[in-house]
Parts: structure tokens; sequence; C-alpha cells
């Protein structure tokens, strides 16, 4: 069927239904955990830009529920410097190796997440992430940078606006941003032929299955009170630095 055998159509449905049901429930992730996997199965230059198309609508599917929650003061200035540290994270790349990026992001990240799980600390790092133009622009900066150097600049602004405000308001502007940044890359990738390999089988393949999931996460955001979201995106995010560090480790070794 579209030019996949029946193992492989099992493994785009599974892993899709998984990572969008991720996403539905964080608002986040579906890029981190599906794209990892199917490119054990198929060529990352095809499973790349097809979760880039299939994030964006995911993002389109959410944000009618989501608007009038997005923080777009705070989201504006995380935007202006998210353009501004892409160019110079694409500099850095003559310098900066980068895996050894990924590498020292994702231990971040995990650092991050287990204070976070620790409420004590919590409680105060939260007091101390302001949401200033400043501070706001200075996230912005940072994962342009990252983006530009190691394509990885989701974790700064997902740290920042989960730990700052309420669950609902933390998940709505973080989707709004990928929503943003994604619509941006698309462009670009656009532009460069770059989706020409994304393979609309694929996509056509793949849909129904980031449709479902979105679905069921969205159930199961609802039906989740705000500490127990909090504390299963923390776990969430721990995972997911985990499962960066070890790859990012096992390619500089390797």
């Amino acid at each position: 069927m579209f030019g996949f055998d029946p193992f492989t159509l099992f493994i785009v449905a599974a892993v899709t239904l998984l990572a969008f049901f991720v996403r539905g429930l964080s608002g986040f992730g579906s890029s981190l955990v599906g794209v990892g996997a199917l490119s054990m199965v198929l060529p990352p230059a095809q499973v790349v830009p097809t979760y880039l198309a299939l994030e964006l609508l995911a993002s389109l599917n959410l944000l009618p529920g989501i608007w009038r929650h997005v923080d777009w003061r705070a989201l504006g200035w995380v935007v202006a410097g998210s353009l501004l540290g892409a160019p110079l994270g694409l500099a850095l790349l003559a310098w900066l190796d980068p895996d050894l990026v990924r590498l020292l992001v994702s231990a971040s990240l995990l650092v991050i997440a287990f204070v976070m799980l620790t409420p004590s600390l919590a409680s105060r790092l939260a007091s101390r992430a302001q949401a200033g133009p400043l501070a706001s622009a200075a996230v912005g900066l940072t994962s342009g940078v990252l983006n530009g150097l190691a394509a990885i600049g989701g974790p700064p602004v997902i740290v920042y606006f989960f730990a700052r405000a309420s669950v609902t308001v933390g998940r709505a502007t973080v989707i709004a941003f990928i929503l943003l940044a994604n619509t941006w890359v698309l462009l670009l990738a656009g532009s460069s032929g770059v989706l020409a390999g994304a393979g609309w089988q694929l996509i056509t393949v793949a849909l129904p299955f980031a449709l479902i999931g979105i679905w069921l996460g969205q159930r199961g955001f609802a039906r989740l009170d705000d500490a127990s979201l909090r504390r299963l995106i923390w776990r969430l995010l721990a995972a997911l630095g985990a499962v960066g560090l070890l790859g990012a480790a096992w390619r500089l070794v390797g």
C-alpha cells in the first residue's frame, strides 16, 4: 500500500500514533519521538520533512482550542529573539560540533527536568522565570542559536514557558511557537526543494494516525489536573533528554 510493505506500514502507524498522542497531551514532542524511531526503517531525508509537515498540520488542528490561552506578548519576544539567533547558530557550525551541542543540551534538559520534579527547587526556579521582554528575547535567542546549530531549538522555549506559567498557558504558547517556527522552516525547505524528498505517500499514510493521536492526547489533557500534567510533562522531558543524551553520545563515540 502506497509503496510500503506491511511491516513498515505498521511501524509508521504505531510510531505516528504514539508521537502525536504525546503532542496532543503536552503540546510538543512529536518530532522528538517520531523522527528517531521512523529513521530506523525509512531514510531520514524522507522522515524529517514529512514530520515537519505533520507538525504544522497538528498545530493548525490544535490552534482553535488553545488560541485564547497563548501568552502572545512573551511569544512575540521569543520569536523575535529566535529569528536573530538562527543566523548566529548557522555561523557557529564552522567551529562547534552539533553532536556535542546536542549532548550538552540533552544533559541540561535532563537536569532541569529532575529539578522541576523536586517541589522545593521547582518553586524557586518558577518564581525566578519572569516573562519580561529581555528574558523572553534571551530564550528566543538561545532557541534560534540551537536551532541553527543543531536543529534543537525547542527545549529552551518548552522549559521557559512550562516553568513560569500554568500548564494550560505553557502548552498553548509552545504549540503556537512550534506553529510559527515550523511554518518558517517549511517555507525555507520548500524554496530549497527539500520537501521533494518527503514523499507525499508517507504523509498520506501517517496523517490519519497523527490526527487520531492528537485527539486521544487532547482527551488525556482534559482529564488530568494541573499538578498531574506538570509532573507528566517534566517526566516526558527527562525521558527525551535521556534519549537525546544517549543518541548524541553514541554518535560522538562512533
